[in-house]
């Protein structure tokens, strides 16, 4: 939920309020809030002060005040809206503390394995810190995380490597800018779970007996009092695309407050709320309001930021093919793109129907938006077909359409599995059955170029009398077959058209220049449907499956470096 309204509404009251008797379904749920003067102030932590019991920022999140931390002092250390929250300022200790326990798990595992008189796969050892890596990877991709360093034991360093154009060099958590310090504030508490969980595999590795068994996430809910705090706008939109996921893939709810047009705009009409204030009228009306129309949508961003959307994000403007949903589960162009390749969260998208209106509107766009005056960049991606496209600002995808990205054996195979389903014994098979599928379509895909090639002509008739009308009927049809190529002709583009299909056939490309949205149909109808799960979440499911296998970067990296490009 993004609950946006005026100042002085009880927006912050709400969530306060919220945090401190709010009512769940579930006993078990922890709600957790962030206020909205969080902090993260620079901190020397020895490491003499991380012994004792392990301390989370979970449990500080759940509760009333920061306190307890050996060597640090706060001077309020109460959570309220009105104070300071120094819970972010507690994250390196929390993070020493991790660290500690992980190298005193790695010393113990290594000498459980040489007692054994065993080897010791160093590459098979869990990666503590990979949730870690992925936040930053996933919201800001120029910073990769380092380590946690006990060089020097009185001042413990939380490092990242940041990537500019004068090269790579290690950064201090306490010397992150304040825009990637309140991203790591909002998020590093959502994944302590995993993190915890990965120091149980540690704790397991190369022993005999049963392994980690996977984390059994509590519900929580999650409250926070204007995110978008220190953010640029391209990073609240990333941000709120991360909170989507996180809530797809674990139980977590959030609630958020914001005065951010680029939050209000991005986010979807199931997702968005207005409070207002309240009225005489009897019965009073709720002043919590769901936007259910774009009229109001606009209407609510018109009243709460006087500005455009457009002029604020700062990032390049890239209209697609296909439709905005409300829907965050229908498998969208858009949906589809940010969830296989993560890096298009730095664009912003705007859907616009069909490949004619992407075009249109990227000229248009880039008629009254000059770069040189408003600094705003519009470019286009289409699909990709054989009549190509040559115009300023337009990429194309590397394949015919979205889903042929899907449409990758391995990820196919490990969803099929996930679902029970066992009629293909391997990737292999499925690869099979995939190209299979494609060669049925092959005169499917012969008339489609050889309409493309025969381009179709607009008939009009003019005329007041019937007489008039069967006239210039007459003369248009005449007309046409004048124009119209005779057999020779039309043998040759057929001919034309039957070489290159079979070409792609021949060299194994027609899972990329085949319509894979056909293609996936045809299979999901086969070997899905009959598990009773509906088109739509197959979708999003295997698209989250090939993004995990890192299938799609290296063919798409390309095509943004020129959307991206000055």
């Amino acid at each position: 939920m993004v609950i946006a309204g005026p100042n002085g509404v009880g927006k912050s009251t709400l969530l306060y309020a919220i945090k401190q008797g709010g009512r769940v379904e579930d006993p078990g749920t922890r709600i957790l809030y962030q206020g909205p003067h969080r902090v993260m102030r620079s901190t020397q932590v020895q490491r003499r002060w991380l012994g004792g019991a392990p301390r989370r920022l979970l449990e500080l999140l759940g509760g009333g005040d920061v306190s307890g931390f050996e060597g640090l002092n706060f001077h309020n250390s109460e959570r309220t809206p009105g104070n300071v929250d120094e819970a972010g300022s507690a994250i390196k200790h929390i993070l020493g503390k991790i660290e500690n326990r992980r190298q005193t798990l790695l010393a113990s595992t290594v000498d459980r394995i040489r007692a054994a008189k065993g080897s010791l796969e160093v590459g098979k050892i869990p990666d503590i810190y990979g949730p870690l890596r992925e936040l930053t990877e996933y919201i800001l991709p120029h910073l990769t995380f380092k380590e946690i360093s006990f060089a020097s034991e009185d001042n413990i360093l939380c490092l990242w490597n940041r990537k500019d154009a004068s090269g790579t060099v290690p950064v201090d958590i306490d010397d992150l800018s304040s825009g990637e310090k309140a991203v790591v504030v909002l998020f590093l508490p959502l994944l302590e779970d995993q993190l915890q969980a990965r120091l149980k595999e540690l704790e397991l590795f190369g022993a005999e007996g049963p392994k980690a068994d996977a984390p059994l996430l509590e519900h929580r809910v999650i409250l926070i009092d204007e995110p978008e705090q220190h953010l640029h706008p391209g990073l609240q939109a990333k941000i709120l695309s991360y909170m989507r996921r996180l809530s797809e893939e674990t139980p977590t709810q959030f609630i958020v407050t914001s005065h951010s047009p680029t939050l209000l705009d991005q986010a979807f009409d199931t997702e968005l709320f207005v409070l207002t204030e309240a009225t005489v009228a009897n019965p009073p009306e709720n002043q919590l309001k769901r936007i259910s129309t774009n009229a109001e949508r606009l209407e609510a961003l018109k009243q709460l930021t006087g500005s455009t959307y457009f002029l604020t994000t700062g990032r390049v403007v890239v209209c697609i093919e296909g439709e905005r949903d409300a829907d965050p589960e229908k498998p969208t162009d858009a949906r589809l793109l940010e969830l296989l390749y993560p890096r298009a969260t730095a664009v912003t998208l705007v859907p616009t129907t069909g490949k004619g209106n992407v075009i249109v509107t990227v000229q248009r766009l880039r008629e009254h938006l000059a770069e040189e005056t408003f600094k705003i960049r519009v470019r286009g991606l289409v699909d990709a077909d054989q009549a190509g496209v040559a115009i300023e600002g337009i990429e194309q995808l590397p394949v015919c359409m979205i889903e042929n990205l899907l449409l990758d054996p391995d990820s196919l195979f490990e969803y099929l599995q996930s679902i029970g389903v066992t009629g293909l014994g391997n990737a292999e098979a499925v690869l099979a059955e995939l190209r299979a599928i494609a060669l049925e379509m092959r005169a499917k895909e012969i008339a489609l170029r050889l309409r493309r090639k025969l381009k179709p002509r607009m008939v009009r008739l003019t005329g007041s009398t019937l007489e008039e009308l069967k006239a210039d009927q007459a003369k248009q049809i005449a007309d046409m077959q004048q124009s119209f190529p005779d057999d020779t002709i039309l043998q040759g583009q057929v001919n034309e058209a039957t070489g290159a299909v079979d070409k792609l056939i021949a060299s194994g490309s027609e899972l990329d220049q085949f319509r894979g949205k056909e293609i996936l149909h045809v299979f999901y109808q086969r070997h899905i449907a009959p598990k009773n799960i509906g088109y739509n979440p197959m979708c999003i499911a295997l698209a989250r499956i090939v993004a995990s296998k890192n299938r799609v970067a290296g063919r798409l990296d390309p095509v943004f470096e020129r959307l991206m490009a000055d």
